[in-house]
């Protein structure tokens, strides 16, 4: 169950783009902004007073690399989901962001009809995606999807090993993939199990880094 409201918090040097987000929460009954700021070291201390549930966060700051701010928000403990939200759209950032472990990815121009529903996505324990940057990261599917069969028959990933995974790193939990593919729970844990053996991922962000890398992030 998602609690309500979800309490939501902005980090960006431009003072529009913050007015901006704040309008889009604003007019939600069910997100609530309960902080800005335009710093790196500024936003480190307002979100370890506030606690907010989602850290919005822009890559480009005038004292430190986004990354960075989302490295130490998500290393230092806080409970808030990093949200990025940016200009930058090129796949290293992406990758990298996913291996701090952010949760969401909206391009600026796309906020209006994105950014709710990345901050959503993100607190019931999903990544989120929007389609400019899902396109970015899976660009070149075809060669990724050849290569990825090649990696399969490699290393012996079976069909429903393949389909676990691809499942787990779209952010869905066992329970959810059990009803997705109606089996059990328990035989979903040895097929992620066998599968992150095989490849030798040791965590979820490995695995989602895996995932869109080899084309399984399906973009609609």
């Amino acid at each position: 169950m998602m609690k309500l409201p979800i309490r939501a918090f902005i980090v960006d040097d431009h003072p529009l783009v913050i007015a901006g987000a704040r309008t889009l929460i604003e007019n939600c009954d069910d997100i609530v902004c309960v902080g800005e700021c335009n710093t790196g070291r500024g936003a480190m201390a307002l979100i370890s007073q506030i606690l907010p549930d989602v850290a919005i966060l822009d890559l480009s700051l005038p004292d430190m690399n986004g990354l960075e701010l989302a490295e130490k928000v998500i290393s230092n403990g806080h409970s808030a989901h990093v949200v990025i939200m940016t200009h930058y759209h090129d796949r290293s950032y992406v990758q990298q962001a996913l291996q701090i472990g952010a949760k969401g990815f909206v391009q600026k121009c796309s906020a209006a009809e994105n950014l709710l529903l990345a901050i959503r996505s993100v607190v019931l324990g999903g990544l989120f995606f929007d389609p400019l940057t899902a396109r970015e990261m899976t660009s070149s599917a075809p060669e990724r999807s050849s290569a990825c069969s090649t990696v399969m028959g490699t290393l012996g990933l079976t069909a429903r090993e393949q389909d676990v995974l691809r499942l787990v790193a779209l952010g869905y939990s066992n329970k959810e993939i059990g009803a997705h593919t109606n089996i059990s729970v328990k035989s979903i844990e040895t097929y992620k199990a066998r599968a992150t053996e095989k490849l030798n991922l040791r965590s979820r962000a490995q695995i989602v880094h895996f995932a869109l890398t080899h084309g399984w992030m399906s973009v609609n």
